[in-house]
């Protein structure tokens, strides 16, 4: 592998975050995985198969240098061991990890903790820097150091599908100014700083559906938004509820814009690993467009049908490969320009069914699996949507200056009542 490798533009866009969260106190653009085993497994056997993967993908110990564009600088071997830490459990410990940040300028790009519950049982919390991989890259690299078996591929992170001449570049920037410049005829505003004493840190809570209630709302999905899948009906009963939550606080706006993030890795495939292979739809809904999930339904169908016409999915990925030479928190304020100091209503991720290799680790049985990502402070509000043997889980990630936990709780309830009650 090369000492240096660009950053595309996904990975830069996360990086953009983590400037964002960092800037405001917050922890930064870090995700979770968190395993809750049946047994408790040898931090040994752990830490010698982190090693392992580090002698053989100095990817993991790289570092983010570059005057122009930003790179990762990969070392030939590693300067330092992936962190393996033991806690006994303790009250709010889960949440408190999630909000201790990574030394990513040491090169720490993730940590692994273990904590002990219940006598013979153990959590695994996996934690990883966004701007290293997305959510299904860090599914396979977690099941690969479970599994030696399973081999990584080899080949370098890669800009997915970039165009290279400028001309069409710049005629991308175009457009993705002018859609913009089109949100904004009705503008969005998020809640704001509501909470300005609070802790800058993240909270979040799980919705566990079972396996009938998961059929029951994958019904609702298909008879409500047929061929588009449950992606789209996930999307929908949240802007609705995110409207509902506004209105429930008195922060009226214009309208809601939630990005839909759309995997670029073909179907089956993982190559490359440590790179973020997304792009984003983006979404705008009025609030009379929400009033029923029917005439969410005709608002989401109209969108998607457009972007695939005009190909508009990408426009902010590629406007980040643009301006990645700029310094961050110039890069940033031109992100946000476009929407008047806003990034998005709400964030929105669905990872669909997890790794089924992840159902064991290191030979023990797994009984549960939570996927959790941080969220700006502005909007402060975050969905995540997953499968796990076949059930349904939502996680909702909140920032304590914007949502008290009582009205993220209220958030996510009401969530659950509507996917299953559409």
């Amino acid at each position: 592998m090369k000492n240096n490798l660009p950053l595309n533009g996904s990975d830069q866009l996360m990086r953009g975050f983590d400037f964002e969260l960092r800037r405001r106190g917050f922890a930064g653009n870090q995700c979770q995985i968190i395993l809750e085993l049946v047994a408790k497994i040898s931090p040994v056997v752990l830490k010698a198969r982190l090693t392992s993967l580090q002698n053989e993908f100095p990817m993991l110990n790289a570092r983010i240098g570059g005057i122009l564009k930003p790179k990762w600088k990969i070392p030939a071997i590693a300067k330092s061991e992936i962190p393996v830490r033991i806690h006994r459990d303790e009250p709010h410990l889960r949440q408190k990890l999630f909000n201790e940040h990574l030394h990513i300028k040491c090169g720490e790009l993730m940590r692994f903790d273990l904590i002990e519950r219940d006598g013979a049982r153990m959590d695994l919390i996996f934690t990883w820097a966004h701007m290293l991989m997305d959510a299904t890259a860090a599914e396979h690299f977690l099941s690969t150091v479970s599994d030696e078996k399973i081999v990584l591929p080899k080949s370098n992170p890669q800009p997915p599908g970039a165009p290279t001449k400028w001309p069409e570049r710049l005629e991308l920037m175009k457009k993705s100014v002018a859609q913009l410049d089109k949100f904004c005829e009705n503008q969005p505003r998020s809640m704001g700083l509501r909470q300005p004493n609070a802790p800058r840190e993240l909270q979040y809570r799980v919705e566990r559906f079972s396996a009938e209630e998961t059929t029951c709302i994958r019904a609702n999905g298909s008879r409500l938004y047929g061929i588009l899948g449950d992606a789209h009906f996930h999307v929908a009963a949240a802007a609705l509820e995110l409207n509902r939550l506004h209105q429930r606080l008195g922060c009226a706006t214009k309208s809601y814009i939630l990005p839909m993030p759309v995997g670029l890795r073909p179907k089956g495939c993982i190559e490359p690993l440590f790179s973020n292979q997304i792009d984003m739809l983006m979404l705008q809904f009025l609030p009379e467009q929400l009033d029923s999930m029917e005439k969410s339904v005709v608002a989401l169908k109209a969108q998607t049908a457009q972007a695939l016409r005009e190909n508009s999915i990408g426009y902010g990925r590629k406007l980040s490969e643009l301006v990645s030479f700029l310094p961050l928190p110039i890069y940033m304020a031109l992100l946000k320009h476009g929407l008047k100091g806003e990034i998005c209503s709400l964030f929105f991720g669905d990872t669909a069914t997890v790794n089924p290799r992840l159902e064991n680790f290191l030979g023990v049985s797994v009984e549960n699996f939570t996927h959790v990502a941080a969220v700006t402070p502005a909007p402060g509000l975050g969905v995540i949507f997953f499968y796990f043997r076949g059930e349904l889980r939502v996680t909702v990630v909140h920032a304590k200056t914007v949502l008290t936990d009582a009205e993220a709780a209220e958030f996510s309830t009401a969530i659950r009542n509507r996917l299953l009650n559409p």
